[in-house]
C-alpha cells in the first residue's frame, strides 16, 4: 500500500470555517457594490422623468416669449404671484350692517312692455371691398365720407390702444412679458395719469368691461359716488358748486377699480407693483407733451400746473411718481390711498364734502354683463346702471328697425340717437332705484320707443375729459376701460399729490327731487360712458355615438369682433351700424379695434390720431 502510494504525505482535514454573525451578512449585501450602482441610476432616471414632466407642464402653461419682450423695460422683474381672493361684489356705503341707503322705486311698466319680443334681422345686400384685407363692408352712400384705418407691418395678434404713444408702449411691455389684457389694461391707465392729466386721474372714476377667454363677459364700475356729507341744499342754491372747486368732487374710484380688476382677472404672472413702476419711471423721464395740453398751457387756471410740471414741451409729474411708489409698495394699495395717513392728507387738502369714512368705504361694483343681439350669432356687452349702455343697444335697435324708413339718410340715424337721451333719465344707480336695472334690461333688447325720448333733461352729460383703454391679447381676452374726470381738468382743483380732482357732482339733477337723476349722498350719477366688446358666436356642433343613440352637443366658441368704449353715444352707433354692415358716418365712428382674419387693426376717423401698437 505504501509502495503504491509513494512519497505522498497525508495532511488532516481543514477545520470547517467559524460561523458567520448575521449582522457582518446583513452588512456585506447592504454596501454590495452592484447595488449601490442600480440605486443611483434609479435615482437619476427618476430625477430626469421628473425634470422634464415639470419642463413642459410649466411651458404649456405659459405663453411664447415674443421677440420684442428683450427690447422693453429690461430693468423690471416681472416675478410670478400666488392667486389673490376674489374681490368684493357690493359697494360699501355704510359702516353699520343695518342702515341701508334710501331707495326710490319707480314703476316703468308703461314705457317698456314686460314681455320683449327679439327684434327681427332684416337681410340687406351688402357691397364688400376688396381692395384692403382689414377694410370692412361699407354701403355705397358711405362713399362720401374717409376712414382712417392703420396697418401694421405685421399683423397684430395682439393690440394695445390709448390716445398716448408712451402708454400703449408700456401696455405692450407687459402682454410681450407674460401679462394679459388686463395686466396691461390696468399699466396704461396709470400711465395716462402722467401723460393725459386732464383726462386720468387717481381722484377719477372709470367703468370696465372684460371678457374672458372663456367668453364670459364682467364690468366693473368704479365711477364716483356723492359723499356722505354733502350739502344738498347748498350745491341747490349755487349749482355752479358742483362745476368748480373742492364741493365737486364726489368719492374717487378709480385705484379700487384697477386693484380689484387686478384680483379678478390677473394673469398672476405680473406683481401688481410692476404694472405700476413703469408709469414711475416715465414720469421721472417726462412725456412728450400732447396737443390738447399744449392749447391749454396758456390758461391762467391751469398757470400754476404748468409752470410745476411742464419744461422743454415735455410733462413731468414727479408728485404723482411719489404717490404710485408709495402705492407700488403695499401688498393692498387700497390701505395706502383709502385709508391711513394718506387719506387723511387728501381729505384735508382738498376741503369739500369729501370726508375719511367716504375713501374707507368706498367699494366698486362687479357684475355680468348685459349682452344685447344686433345680428346674426353677434352680439353687443356692455355695463349695466347707472352707465348707459341699454340707451345705447336701444338707439342701435330703433335705426336697424326702421331701415324700410328709409335709414341709408344718415340724417335720421342721428335724429334716432338725439331722441334716445331721454331713455337716461330713467337709468340710475341701481342701490337707489331698483328698478332701474330690470328697466335697463329690457331696453336694451328692444326698438320701442316712447315719450320719453322727447323728455328735456336738465343734465348735460357730455365728459370731455375722458379717454378710452382698449386691449386684446393672444388669448383672445378683451378689455375695454374709460376713465373719466368729467370735464376736462375735472374741477380744476389740483393735488400736491400730482393729480386733478374729478367734478362728477354735476351730473345729478339739482332741479328736481326724487326722480331717478336726483342727487343723494353715497349715490352714483349716471353716465352715458359705454365699454363695449362685439362678439361672434361661431358655436360649433358635435355628433356623439353612444352604442345606438347619437347625441349632439353644441360648444359656445365667442370671437371678438371689435371693441370700443368712451361716452359718444352718436360714434357707438355708428360702429355698430358697420359692424352689422350698414351705412353708416365715418367721420364720426368711436376709436375701436376691429378682428379680421385673427389680425387686429384700429379704425378711427381720419380726423384723429390714435396710437395702436402690438405684436
Amino acid at each position: 500500500m505504501e509502495s503504491q502510494l509513494g512519497n505522498v504525505e497525508i495532511y488532516p482535514p481543514s477545520p470547517p470555517p467559524p460561523p458567520r454573525n448575521d449582522d457582518d451578512t446583513k452588512r456585506g449585501m447592504l454596501f454590495d457594490v452592484p447595488w449601490i450602482i442600480i440605486l443611483i441610476q434609479f435615482i437619476v432616471i427618476l430625477a430626469l422623468v421628473l425634470g422634464l414632466f415639470a419642463f413642459f407642464l410649466t411651458r404649456s402653461e405659459s405663453p411664447t416669449p415674443s421677440v420684442y419682450s428683450t427690447r422693453t423695460y429690461q430693468n423690471f422683474e416681472l416675478l410670478t404671484i400666488s392667486p389673490s381672493s376674489s374681490p368684493l361684489t357690493f359697494r360699501r356705503r355704510y359702516k353699520s350692517s343695518t342702515e341701508s341707503p334710501s331707495t326710490i322705486d319707480f314703476d316703468f311698466s308703461e314705457d317698456i312692455s314686460p314681455t320683449i319680443a327679439p327684434v327681427p334681422i332684416i337681410p340687406i345686400e351688402i357691397v364688400t371691398s376688396t381692395t384692403k384685407s382689414h377694410k370692412s363692408t361699407i354701403l355705397e352712400s358711405e362713399s362720401a365720407h374717409s376712414m382712417e384705418i392703420f396697418e401694421n407691418d405685421e399683423n397684430l395678434r395682439a393690440a394695445v390702444f390709448t390716445s398716448s404713444q408712451a402708454c400703449s408702449e408700456i401696455g405692450k411691455s407687459i402682454l410681450v412679458r407674460g401679462g394679459n389684457a388686463v395686466d396691461a389694461a390696468i399699466a396704461s391707465c396709470f400711465c395716462l395719469m402722467g401723460s393725459m392729466p386732464n383726462k386720468a386721474s387717481l381722484a377719477g372714476g372709470m367703468m370696465v368691461t372684460v371678457k374672458k377667454k372663456n367668453g364670459n363677459v364682467t364690468t366693473i364700475i368704479a365711477r364716483e359716488s356723492a359723499p356722505m356729507n354733502i350739502n344738498i341744499e347748498e350745491i341747490k342754491k349755487n349749482p355752479e358748486l358742483t362745476h368748480v372747486g373742492p364741493k365737486a368732487s364726489g368719492t374717487p374710484g378709480v385705484l379700487n377699480g384697477l386693484f380689484r380688476a387686478f384680483q379678478k382677472f390677473s394673469s398672476n404672472r405680473v406683481q401688481w407693483k410692476h404694472l405700476v413702476l413703469p408709469t414711475v419711471q416715465q414720469c421721472n423721464k417726462g412725456f412728450d407733451l400732447n396737443e390738447d395740453l399744449k392749447n391749454r398751457s396758456n390758461a391762467p387756471a391751469l398757470a400754476s400746473f404748468f409752470k410745476a410740471n411742464m419744461r422743454n414741451n415735455k410733462m413731468f409729474c414727479t408728485g404723482l411718481a411719489t404717490i404710485l411708489t408709495e402705492i407700488s409698495e403695499y401688498e393692498n394699495p387700497l390701505d395706502s390711498f383709502y385709508r391711513g395717513e394718506l387719506a387723511q392728507k387728501l381729505v384735508k387738502e382738498l376741503g369739500g364734502y369729501l370726508t375719511v369714512s367716504d375713501l374707507e368705504d368706498y367699494e366698486s361694483d362687479m357684475n355680468s354683463a348685459i349682452c344685447t343681439d344686433i345680428d346674426v350669432d353677434t352680439k353687443v356687452c356692455g355695463p349695466g346702471p347707472p352707465s348707459s349702455f341699454a340707451v345705447l343697444a336701444n338707439s342701435y335697435l330703433a335705426t336697424k328697425s326702421r331701415i324700410v324708413e328709409n335709414m341709408s339718410n344718415l340724417s335720421k340715424v342721428n335724429d334716432v340717437v338725439k331722441s334716445s337721451l331721454g331713455l337716461t333719465s330713467k337709468i340710475a344707480d341701481p342701490m337707489f332705484v331698483k328698478s332701474s336695472k330690470k328697466y335697463a334690461e329690457e331696453l336694451s333688447k328692444t326698438s320701442k320707443r316712447t315719450s320719453a325720448e322727447n323728455k328735456e333733461l336738465n343734465i348735460n352729460f357730455k365728459e370731455n375729459g375722458s379717454t378710452e383703454i382698449l386691449v386684446i391679447d393672444e388669448d383672445n381676452m378683451t378689455v375695454s376701460v374709460t376713465l373719466s374726470l368729467g370735464d376736462d381738468f375735472g374741477s380744476l382743483i389740483y393735488s400736491s399729490s400730482g393729480f386733478f380732482w374729478n367734478d362728477k357732482m354735476r351730473y345729478f339733477d339739482l332741479k328736481n327731487d326724487n326722480v331717478p337723476l336726483s342727487i343723494q349722498p353715497g349715490k352714483v350719477p349716471t353716465s352715458l360712458i359705454s365699454p363695449i366688446i362685439v362678439v361672434k358666436n361661431n358655436s360649433v356642433s358635435l355628433y356623439i355615438l353612444l352604442n345606438t343613440d347619437s347625441i349632439i352637443r353644441t360648444f359656445e366658441d365667442l370671437t371678438v369682433l371689435a371693441v370700443s368704449g368712451g361716452s359718444d353715444l352718436l360714434g357707438l352707433v355708428h360702429l355698430l351700424r358697420d359692424i352689422t354692415h350698414r351705412n353708416y358716418d365715418a367721420s364720426k365712428v368711436a376709436p375701436s379695434l376691429f378682428v379680421q382674419n385673427s389680425a387686429i387693426s384700429l379704425k378711427s376717423p381720419s380726423s384723429n390720431k390714435y396710437s395702436i401698437t402690438g405684436y
